[in-house]
């Protein structure tokens, strides 16, 4: 998501990751990464439990989600409960919001 940042931005797309770790942690990880987006701490996982996030082998499971700009869900994208998956590349979700654009317009 790094590399395709600017693609997200040129859309009016705002970017965030939110992680299950705690500030510290999460906050040495957005520096190693050096993230253009904000990463968000939620150790108590009220963010995952909201967006209806399952959990395996202790920890929640990964997401993907489109919001409008009234705060609903307009695309997700859930990690199957399984220790091999692969998230939608950047260039899929791109598509997604240049076809949801197109079908708005």
């Amino acid at each position: 998501m790094r590399e395709a940042h600017h693609e997200f931005e040129k859309r009016g797309v705002k970017l965030l990751v939110v992680s299950s770790t705690d500030l510290e942690m999460t906050s040495f990880v957005a520096e190693l990464l050096h993230a253009p987006y904000p990463i968000f701490s939620d150790p108590s996982w009220s963010i995952f439990y909201a967006y209806g996030m399952g959990s395996g082998f202790g920890v929640p499971l990964p997401g993907t989600f489109i919001l409008d700009e009234a705060g609903v869900i307009r695309w997700r994208w859930y990690a199957p409960f399984s220790p091999v998956f692969t998230p939608p590349p950047a260039e899929e979700l791109l598509g997604i919001l240049d076809e949801m654009r197109r079908t708005r317009d």
